[in-house]
C-alpha cells in the first residue's frame, strides 16, 4: 500500500493520483472499518421504534402525516416554532414508501445518521489512515450522533447540508464547486434557523482570515480572494447554481409554488423576530456551560480529547500567543474572585452573557479567546486547513453556548465541528512531536495513571462537606494512585516493567468506553427521566396505556369500539399514537358528551374540585413527562463524573402528570 502523508495545514497529501480507494486502507485496516461501520449500523436501526415518542417528535410527525393525507390544503405552512419545510416534505416520501409506523417515521433522522459514518472516507485525502478509522469511530459509535439519528428531529438535515458544502469548499471539481456550496446551505435554510447561525460563522471566518493575512501575513491568498476569483472564472456555473437552489427554496417554502406568503416568510425576517425573542427571553434557561456539561456527559473521551489540546496547545504555541493564554487565565481568576456568584445574573458585565455562576465565567473566557487564537497561531504558520477547522469547531461552540435557549439537540454542532479539527490538530501534533507509542514505557504509564487517580481522589475527599468518614470510595481511589506511583518509582530504571503499545490500548479502551455509553443512553437508559440528552421524556407508562387502548378499540376486546377523547397537554404525544383511530378519537367535546368517551385523558390537579371527576368514573393519575434538572450549584467534580460513566444524577427528576379516567360500566356502551 501507499504510503499516505499530510502535510501541516491538513489539505493535501503526497498520495500517488493513480492510487484507488481500495487501495487506502490494509486489509486489516479495511476489516476494522467494516467492524466500526456494523457496529453503526446496529446502534442506529436496532429497536429504532422501542423509546416513546418525544414531544416535538409527535408535533413533526403529525404536521408531516397532514401534509401527505391532504396535500392541497394541509400543505405544511412556514412556522419558525416547527421549523423549515424540509423535514415535513421529507416525511410525505416516507410514509409513502413504509408507512407511518412508529418505526417507518424515524428512519429519516437515522438514514441521514447512518450516511455521516462515510464521510471521514470521502474526506481521506486530508487524514493518515488511523485517523479516518478513530473519526470514523468517534462517528459511528458516538452516543450523542446515534441518539439523534434515533429521533425526529431535523439536525441530521442542516448537518447534512453543511457537509455537502464543505464538499464544495474542499473535494468538489472545479465546475461543480458554487453548486454544492449553494446547495448545501439550501438545504440547511430550508430545514432550520441554525443556518443563519452558520452563515454568521463563515462569514466571520471570510473577514477574519482576509484581514489578518492582509494586514498581519502581507498576503493576498485569502478565502475571499479565492471565492472571488472563482466566480470569475466560473461564471455560468455560479449563476445557474444560484438559480438552481433559488428555485429549490422557492419550492419548499411555498408548498409546490401553492403558497406564495411562505416564500416571503422564509426570507429571515420572521425566524430572526421569533428565536430573537426566545434568545432574550430564555424560554428553556441554562448555563453557559451547557453544552460542555452535555459533551461532557455524554462524549467523555471527546471532552477529555478537547481539554488536553487546549493544554498541548499552549504548550507547543508561540511565546505571544501563550503570553495571551496566561494573560485570560489570570483574567478567569480575577474575575471569578471578585464575581460574587450570588449576584452574577444581575451583574452588568456577565448580564449580556446570561452566565448563572462562576464556572460560566470559565467556560466564557475560554471560548471566547480560545477561537481567535486559535486561528491566529495556525495562519501565522500557514496551516489553512487548521485554521479554518479550528475557527469553525471553537466559534460554533460559543456561540452555541451563548444562545440564550439551551435545549440539548443543539450540542451536536459544536460536536460535529470540533471533530475534524481535533483529529487534524492531533494528527499534526504528533507528526511534529513524535511519541513511541508502540513501545511506551510502563513505568511512565503507571506514574501519570497513579498521579491522575491520586489527585482526582483528593479533589473528591475535599468536595465532601462534610467529609463522610464512612465512605471509602475516594480512599481507596487514594490508595490505587499512590501504590502505581510507588510501584513506578521502584522501577527507577526500568529493567522490569518493560514498554507496552500505549496507543493500542487508549484506543481499544475509548472505542469500549464509548460503545458502552452508546448502549447506555439510546437502550439502557432511553426514555427514562433521568437522562439529560433530550431533557424532557413521554414515559414508558404512557406509552404502555396508550398501547392497550390501541388494542382495546382496534380488537373491540370488550365487545364494542370505545371512544378516545383527550386535552391539554396529553394531547401531544397523544395525537401522534391515536393517529389511526380516526373515528374513534377526539379532542374537542362538549361537557355533556364526554360521558360517551370509555377513556378520557384530562389534565391533572393536585387538589380536585367536587365534580372535576365525573360521575362513573374511575381516574388514575399518570406520569406524561419527565425530566431532570441537574443542580448545577450543588455540582462537584466526583457528581460530574460519575454522570459522564455512569449516569447517575446527583438531584431528584421530575414529572408532569396527566389523569386518565376510565369508564367503570362499559355495558352501558354497548346499548
Amino acid at each position: 500500500m501507499t504510503q499516505h502523508e499530510v502535510t501541516t495545514d491538513g489539505c493535501s497529501t503526497t498520495c500517488q493520483k493513480g492510487d484507488s480507494w481500495k487501495s487506502f486502507f490494509t486489509a486489516p485496516q479495511w476489516l476494522a472499518y467494516g467492524v466500526l461501520i456494523v457496529f453503526g449500523l446496529i446502534l442506529r436501526w436496532t429497536l429504532l421504534d422501542a423509546r416513546p415518542y418525544h414531544h416535538d417528535e409527535s408535533l413533526h410527525g403529525m404536521y408531516g402525516r397532514y401534509f401527505y393525507d391532504f396535500p392541497e390544503n394541509n400543505f405544511y405552512k412556514y412556522d419558525p416554532m416547527l421549523h423549515g419545510p424540509m423535514l415535513y416534505n421529507s416525511m410525505r416520501f416516507i410514509y409513502a414508501w413504509f408507512g407511518d409506523s412508529l418505526w417507518a417515521a424515524r428512519t429519516p433522522t437515522c438514514i441521514m445518521g447512518t450516511i455521516f459514518m462515510f464521510f471521514p472516507f470521502l474526506f481521506r485525502r486530508y487524514f493518515l489512515t488511523s485517523s479516518v478509522l478513530i473519526l470514523t469511530a468517534a462517528v459511528a459509535l458516538s452516543p450523542t450522533l446515534v441518539y439523534w439519528a434515533r429521533f425526529l428531529r431535523e439536525d441530521s438535515w442542516v448537518i447534512s447540508g453543511l457537509l455537502l458544502s464543505l464538499i464544495g469548499f474542499t473535494i468538489a471539481s472545479n465546475p461543480w464547486r458554487a453548486f454544492f456550496v449553494l446547495f448545501g446551505f439550501t438545504i440547511q435554510w430550508c430545514t432550520k434557523e441554525s443556518a443563519i447561525v452558520s452563515l454568521a460563522v463563515l462569514l466571520g471566518y471570510i473577514v477574519f482570515e482576509a484581514f489578518f493575512k492582509i494586514f498581519v501575513l502581507k498576503e493576498w491568498n485569502t478565502l475571499a480572494e479565492r471565492i472571488w476569483n472563482y466566480v470569475k472564472t466560473y461564471p455560468w456555473n455560479t449563476a445557474w447554481a444560484i438559480v438552481v437552489c433559488a428555485f429549490i427554496y422557492a419550492w419548499f417554502y411555498g408548498a409546490g409554488f401553492r403558497y406564495p406568503q411562505g416564500i416571503i416568510d422564509g426570507l429571515g425576517y420572521k425566524a430572526y423576530d421569533y428565536w430573537s425573542r426566545h434568545h432574550a427571553m430564555e424560554r428553556i434557561k441554562g448555563p453557559f456551560n451547557f453544552h460542555i456539561y452535555v459533551l461532557g456527559w455524554y462524549e467523555l473521551p471527546f471532552f477529555i480529547a478537547f481539554l488536553t489540546h487546549i493544554a498541548l496547545f499552549y504548550r507547543r504555541t508561540t511565546s505571544e500567543i501563550r503570553y495571551a493564554g496566561l494573560f485570560v487565565l489570570a483574567l478567569i481568576v480575577l474575575s471569578c474572585v471578585i464575581t460574587d456568584p450570588t449576584t452574577i445574573e444581575k451583574n452588568a458585565i456577565w448580564k449580556s452573557f446570561k452566565l448563572k455562576d462562576n464556572l460560566d465565567i470559565v467556560g466564557l473566557l475560554v471560548l471566547l479567546c480560545h477561537a481567535p487564537l486559535v486561528t491566529i497561531h495556525h495562519l501565522l504558520k500557514r496551516e489553512d486547513g487548521l485554521a479554518a477547522t479550528g475557527y469553525f469547531g471553537t466559534a460554533t461552540f460559543f456561540v452555541y453556548s451563548y444562545l440564550g435557549e439551551k435545549v440539548p439537540w443543539l450540542s451536536v454542532y459544536p460536536l460535529v465541528f470540533m471533530l475534524p479539527y481535533l483529529t487534524l490538530f492531533y494528527q499534526d501534533y504528533f507528526k511534529k512531536y513524535p511519541v513511541d507509542y508502540k513501545h511506551y514505557p510502563v513505568k511512565r504509564a503507571l506514574l501519570y495513571a497513579g498521579s491522575l487517580l491520586a489527585v482526582l481522589a483528593v479533589i473528591f475527599i475535599v468536595e465532601r462537606k462534610p467529609i463522610d468518614p464512612k465512605t471509602n470510595e475516594d480512599i481507596l481511589f487514594l490508595c490505587t494512585g499512590v501504590l502505581c506511583v510507588a510501584i513506578a518509582l521502584v522501577d527507577g530504571y526500568g529493567r522490569y516493567l518493560g514498554t507496552f503499545n500505549v496507543g493500542r490500548w487508549i484506543v481499544v479502551g475509548t472505542i469500549l468506553f464509548t460503545l458502552r455509553a452508546s448502549v447506555q443512553t439510546n437502550f439502557l437508559y432511553a426514555g427514562r427521566e433521568t437522562e439529560y440528552l433530550s431533557q424532557v421524556h413521554t414515559t414508558d407508562e404512557l406509552q404502555e396505556i396508550v398501547k392497550y387502548i390501541i388494542d382495546d378499540v382496534q380488537n373491540e376486546r370488550h365487545g364494542y369500539k370505545p371512544l378516545v377523547f383527550a386535552t391539554g397537554e396529553a394531547t401531544w404525544p397523544l395525537a401522534w399514537y391515536f393517529r389511526h383511530l380516526k373515528e374513534e378519537y377526539k379532542f374537542t367535546a362538549k361537557p355533556e358528551e364526554r360521558n360517551k368517551f370509555t377513556y378520557l385523558f384530562i389534565d391533572w390537579k393536585d387538589k380536585r374540585e367536587p365534580g372535576d371527576i365525573p360521575e362513573g368514573y374511575t381516574a388514575r393519575k399518570v406520569n406524561l413527562r419527565g425530566w431532570w434538572v441537574p443542580e448545577f450549584k450543588q455540582m462537584t467534580l466526583k457528581k460530574f463524573l460519575r454522570y459522564s460513566i455512569n449516569h447517575y444524577p446527583w438531584s431528584p427528576s421530575g414529572f408532569t402528570y396527566t389523569t386518565l379516567l376510565m369508564a367503570k360500566d362499559r355495558s352501558r356502551f354497548k346499548e
